[in-house]
């Protein structure tokens, strides 16, 4: 098959995953003052017609409500909300709300009366996550004209709170300004849902939920992280993990069918029970081995693929291989490999096994570590 069409159908199996993954999930979408409702309205009917639910909450204005109307014409059935408590979001107001959600309609609610329950929240953060502690949220959203959460002029694709409260102090430049970085960390805490800052844009929501990749930021509790085994139920997400590694030559295409024949020997890391990165590991005679190392963009950095890397050497370790290696035709990974106490060598010293298999006219570099073994008492 044409390798285009490929390539087009796995962006579409990545665009169904999520879809799956976030069906009948709750999103909250907050747009601050510099975000038009029509600018992310092909956003909207996609999230739509994934099942996902929607409450969007917005500044009113004179074409507002015309706007809604257009697109209710058009089959995008939004339900404008024009009051709730004065005193901010009851009970029952989140009862009224959760009522138009399973009529299959997207309420709007307007800033204008956010404004008047919570005058210091012009961006209507305190009206959101009150609203979202009546009800099963899973993700609040705040679209902006910033691309996400910048400290110290560095862009934070994927943090958690615990880590972010180290930065709550005049010392370091926030983009978004230090008192309502405090306060989102202190709701993602307290409440426990995922909150996503991203620029409120055309795609930006498509981009961040539908994608591996993601747009903005990221802003999770500490979720536990395990790496294990993988089996047969994970070879879709190792493939979308692989895509864009494959689409940049860094790592050979592995077709589906052989991933799912070899699934034994890849190893996964997973944040909350999602994988985020994963590897393969290989044995020979006298040794093994690591391969297909791919990291989530918004994870990397963390030393994750290095934890993966040192379960892969022990695991050879323990099955009595006497060396590991692996090759790479990217810099980074050289760095990488280094880093683990890997040496350059010789690619034609490597296993024979290895060497009829591999085509050797391929630009990369080899690296071997050799296996203390274990000393006797």
């Amino acid at each position: 098959m044409n390798q285009s069409v490929d390539l087009r159908m796995l962006d579409a199996l990545e665009i169904f995953h999520y879809s799956y993954r976030f069906q009948n999930r709750l999103f909250i979408l907050v747009l601050e003052k510099q975000v038009n409702l029509q600018n992310i309205i092909t956003d909207l009917r996609v999230l739509y017609s994934a099942h996902i639910q929607i409450i969007v909450i917005c500044h009113d204005h004179d074409k507002l409500i015309n706007l809604l109307q257009v697109w209710n014409n058009r089959g995008c059935p939004f339900q404008h909300v024009p009051k709730v408590n004065d005193a901010g979001p009851t009970e029952a107001d989140a009862a009224s709300i959760e009522k138009i959600l399973l009529k299959g309609n997207i309420p709007v609610l307007n800033l204008a009366t956010v404004a008047q329950s919570d005058p210091d929240s012009t961006n209507g953060d305190h009206f959101a996550m009150n609203l979202a502690s009546f009800l099963s949220v899973d993700k609040v959203f705040f679209l902006s004209a910033e691309p996400g959460l910048i400290i110290d002029d560095q862009f934070l694709s994927h943090t958690t709170s615990e880590e972010l409260i180290q930065y709550l102090s005049p010392a370091h430049e926030i983009n978004i300004g230090q008192q309502r970085l405090q306060y989102l960390v202190e709701e993602n805490l307290r409440q426990g849902f995922d909150i996503v800052l991203l620029e409120g844009k055309s795609g930006c929501l498509f981009q961040e939920i539908f994608t591996h990749r993601g747009i903005g930021t990221l802003l999770t509790s500490s979720y536990p992280n395990t790496i294990r085994k993988a089996g047969l139920s994970d070879v879709m997400d190792i493939a979308l993990l692989m895509k864009p590694y494959v689409q940049s030559s860094i790592i050979l295409p592995v077709a589906e069918d052989d991933l799912a024949r070899d699934i034994a020997n890849y190893y996964v890391y997973t944040v909350n029970n999602s994988i985020v990165a994963a590897a393969k590991l290989t044995t020979y005679d006298e040794s093994a081995e690591m391969a297909k190392f791919c990291t989530l963009p918004r994870y990397q950095g963390k030393g994750r693929a290095h934890e993966l890397a040192e379960r892969l050497i022990e695991t050879a370790k323990t099955v009595g291989k006497k060396s590991i290696f692996s090759l790479s035709i990217d810099p980074r990974m050289f760095d990488f490999f280094q880093n683990l106490g890997f040496s350059e060598c010789d690619r034609h010293d490597l296993p024979e096994d290895w060497r009829k298999n591999y085509d050797l006219s391929r630009p990369s570099k080899a690296f071997r570590l050799i296996i203390p073994t274990s000393s006797r008492s």
